[in-house]
């Protein structure tokens, strides 16, 4: 009769120590599941964010390069003996509109509809490549005779919003 009740209580005993494995296996899933959450969560913020700086730094050296596309042209006009503004100022087409340029380019394109940006080989450029979610165009206003402000513009779509940056520079018809 002993040997039997120590046998029953030992049973009892396995059977208690079950259910208490269990809740304590769901305890520890508690605990990880608090701990495991704000860490994914700042995971995917900074990954949110990394993508907006890296399309935020792309805009910004594209608007200036629109630009510095615009100046070279303007540098040209004046090595081949032309007007500063030959080419630049609403005469043949208007800019004010908008007008587009790429890095190799030695005049102003007219926008038809601000395309999208393509880059091929580490380029931007309107023709060639894989499209991009960025678009540019150069607005050209004329403020006196020896003077033309020059607004690039580089907008793009991020999480269903447009974002824009715009880099203003003024040309002179200094030497």
């Amino acid at each position: 009769g002993e040997v039997t009740n120590q046998l029953r209580e030992m049973s009892s005993a396995n059977n208690n120590n079950k259910g208490t494995t269990i809740v304590e296996a769901l305890v520890v899933i508690v605990i990880l599941s608090f701990g495991l959450i704000p860490i994914l969560l700042v995971i995917l913020l900074a990954s949110s964010l990394s993508s907006t700086i890296s399309n935020n730094l792309v805009a910004t050296n594209l608007a200036q390069e629109g630009v510095e596309v615009v100046r070279a042209i303007r540098d040209a006009n004046w090595l081949n003996s032309r007007s500063f503004d030959s080419g630049l100022a609403p005469v043949s087409f208007d800019c004010t509109a908008g007008c587009r340029v790429q890095w190799n380019s030695t005049s102003l394109l007219a926008d038809s509809g601000n395309p999208v940006l393509r880059i091929d080989n580490g380029l931007y450029n309107y023709s060639t490549g894989q499209d991009t979610n960025f678009r540019r165009r150069i607005i050209i206003t004329k403020i006196g005779t020896f003077e033309l402000k020059v607004v690039s513009e580089v907008t793009w779509q991020q999480r269903n919003a447009t974002k824009k940056v715009e880099v203003e520079g003024h040309l002179f018809d200094w030497r």
